[in-house]
């Protein structure tokens, strides 16, 4: 069996190098570190946990890749822990969770351990940048949203892209021409979060297919006589926005919701909300609210069996993308749009407006329409469920 000498050979490295790249304790030029990586795959060598791998034994352990943010909503983010793991467990399989500060550091470190038969990833950024440690890893990689690139990897998501449109095209369905766009945080989608741009852009693609206008917003920070007077701001100078997709986590829906009652509208019948790529938890509101959530029991479950084909030789180790249809649940928040509605002329209600001037709310920087004037270009949604590599 070859040794941590034989590699070092083989890549023209030291000793010690080869210790630093397989162990991640010191940086190592990222072409000296692939260079050591290919010669300890060609030998089949890796210390401790992994000779038994690569002797066509497992550890029974996945890592689950799971980054954190400042705007991480740890109440949805914990529900795709739990399934992960739930279903990993089936398998007889324990889950090494990777949440630290240096978490790309530690996947890498992991993965030429041979610690563990694969790694899971959560929370996938589009051009997500663990693809280059799928790339030159020797276990393989499923990620739990879609980032993009499928080349080094395989990965299950909800169709996010469609459920964007879904929800757009409801509304338009039932009379709306105007609609209000609450997104999540903008760092969210400063980053690159793969869910949240696709559903918004293709929220964005089908209101231009259906001429119809579309204000966007993020999510408003501050308590709740803040986000009223945003709120009041933004419906001040679009009076005839009749409708409202949130795409904020369940207390900034409730926020909202409790917003446009306070502001006199009534809900549906001035004002329509739809929620779509959160948690699944509107209907616990006091106005419960029609949603297309998130679906972490599928897509988890869905990643762990791929996870599982591939190491049972079942499923190629990369090249796949699998979309999963969203879901629809009607509580009763959407309706047509009042004819007086759609002249733009119901009113903020006297109540609502003595409480804060309208001149002295916030100006809504963040708020700016789409319409005809500045359309969305076209996405070129597929019709396909499945992408599969060349």
């Amino acid at each position: 069996m070859a040794g941590i000498k034989d590699v070092a050979k083989r890549a023209g490295v030291s000793i010690s190098t080869v210790s630093y790249v397989l162990s991640g304790k010191r940086s190592v030029s990222k072409e000296t570190k692939q260079r050591v990586l290919k010669a300890a795959r060609e030998l089949q060598y890796s210390p401790n946990a992994g000779a038994r791998m690569l002797r066509g034994d497992r550890t029974h352990i996945l890592a689950l890749s799971a980054p954190m943010y400042e705007t991480t909503d740890y109440n949805n983010y914990s529900v795709f822990f739990l399934k992960t793991v739930q279903r990993a467990r089936k398998y007889h399989y324990d889950v090494l969770l990777l949440a630290g500060d240096d978490e790309e550091q530690d996947l890498a470190r992991i993965v030429e351990s041979g610690l563990v038969d694969g790694v899971l990833m959560l929370d996938v950024n589009i051009d997500d940048s663990r693809i280059d440690i799928a790339r030159n890893s020797s276990v393989p990689f499923v990620a739990i949203g879609d980032p993009g690139d499928t080349s080094a990897l395989n990965a299950v998501d909800t169709d996010f892209t469609r459920m964007g449109r879904e929800a757009v095209g409801r509304l338009a369905d039932a009379g709306h021409t105007k609609i209000l766009f609450v997104g999540a945080h903008r760092e969210d989608y400063e980053r690159g979060s793969n869910f949240l741009i696709r559903l918004r852009d293709g929220a964005l693609f089908e209101a231009h297919r259906r001429k119809v206008e579309v204000v966007v917003t993020y999510q408003p920070k501050g308590d709740m006589a803040g986000i009223q007077r945003e709120m009041k701001s933004i419906l001040a100078q679009h009076p005839d926005i009749t409708a409202v997709i949130s795409q904020s986590n369940i207390i900034q829906l409730g926020n909202l919701t409790t917003a446009i009652t306070r502001l006199g509208y009534r809900i549906p019948q001035d004002m329509s909300v739809l929620s779509a790529g959160m948690g699944g938890e509107a209907a616990t509101l006091s106005t419960p609210v029609d949603e297309m959530p998130l679906l972490p029991e599928v897509v988890c479950q869905r990643a762990v069996d791929i996870m599982m084909d591939v190491l049972d030789g079942k499923q190629r180790r990369c090249g796949t993308l699998e979309l999963t249809a969203a879901r629809y649940f009607e509580r009763g928040s959407i309706a047509a749009p009042r004819s007086e509605h759609r002249a733009g002329s119901v009113p903020i209600s006297d109540s609502a407006r003595s409480a804060d001037s309208v001149s002295d709310a916030p100006s809504v920087s963040d708020a700016h329409s789409v319409s005809d004037a500045n359309p969305v270009p076209d996405a070129g949604v597929p019709d396909v469920r499945i992408r599969e590599a060349a």
